[in-house]
């Protein structure tokens, strides 16, 4: 009941002791939920931001750079098993779906350039080696020696880690004889031979040919942590296998990490 008028007044949830403030302009009702509204506001602009996070992350990991690492000794020194590195992926056709790839451009491609591409043999992991041999050029190996269109190739970055030699004769196994001695052969149009810098201990072009330029799918960029934990070990790992390598990693994190290599640019 409004005591000045004698009127009854509709229950509206607002006490008595607020009204003459309302009549005066002092408050304003909406003022009293603020809070519930500043709450459904917090929780929305929450879910709004996880929500455009996540999407960042899978269109920057599919398109632009994925942390990514080597699990063999192929690439070593160049790559050492235990680098993790960016994955520059902008450019490459092959990481986006196949009707847009004819119209998109392409990152030049030249000898000596690291690089990601897809497995040859299907799997999962990509494969990571270098260019030797671009379209149309002639590759011959002999005795461990690259030569490109019959002159040989300058190569700083690759090791020998076997000092024997095996012979190109036909009595030599193939997977040792193609070790050391291969070709020669003549790249195709659009098609690429690669190496490991351990040449003696790399899974590559020798033993499953070419690939193609809409195989490539990225460049590495640079190492952002590595750590010289355990070897590769191929095939899927139980539940307890991963938390006790996870355990592994977090109680030696700080003796394990190679920190003279963080920051390296991988070339």
């Amino acid at each position: 009941m409004n005591q000045e008028t004698g009127k009854s007044t509709p229950n509206t949830g607002i006490s008595d002791a607020v009204r003459p403030y309302l009549r005066q302009g002092l408050v304003r009702p909406s003022s009293l939920h603020a809070g519930r509204v500043a709450g459904k506001s917090l929780a929305r602009e929450w879910f709004e931001s996880l929500a455009f996070t996540i999407v960042f992350v899978l269109i920057f990991t599919s398109f632009v750079a994925q942390a990514t690492q080597v699990p063999t000794e192929s690439m070593k020194p160049s790559i050492m098993v235990g680098d993790h590195f960016f994955l520059d992926k902008l450019a490459f056709p092959a990481n986006y779906p196949r009707i847009l790839q004819p119209y998109l451009p392409k990152r030049s491609l030249e000898r000596g350039d690291i690089v990601a591409f897809l497995a040859p043999d299907g799997g999962e992991i990509p494969f990571v080696k270098r260019i030797v041999g671009l379209p149309g050029n002639e590759v011959e190996i002999r005795n461990k020696v690259v030569y490109i269109n019959g002159e040989e190739l300058d190569e700083p970055y690759k090791i020998h880690v076997d000092t024997h030699v095996y012979s190109n004769e036909s009595w030599t196994p193939e997977g040792l004889r193609i070790r050391d001695n291969y070709g020669p052969v003549t790249l195709p149009e659009n098609s690429y031979f690669v190496m490991g810098d351990n040449r003696d201990n790399s899974n590559d072009g020798r033993y499953w040919g070419f690939i193609n330029r809409e195989d490539v799918i990225g460049k590495p960029l640079f190492v952002y942590w590595s750590y010289k934990g355990g070897r590769y070990v191929p095939g899927q790992q139980s539940v307890g296998d991963r938390l006790k390598a996870y355990a592994s990693v977090a109680a030696n994190f700080f003796s394990e990490t190679r920190w003279f290599r963080m920051g390296l640019m991988v070339r």
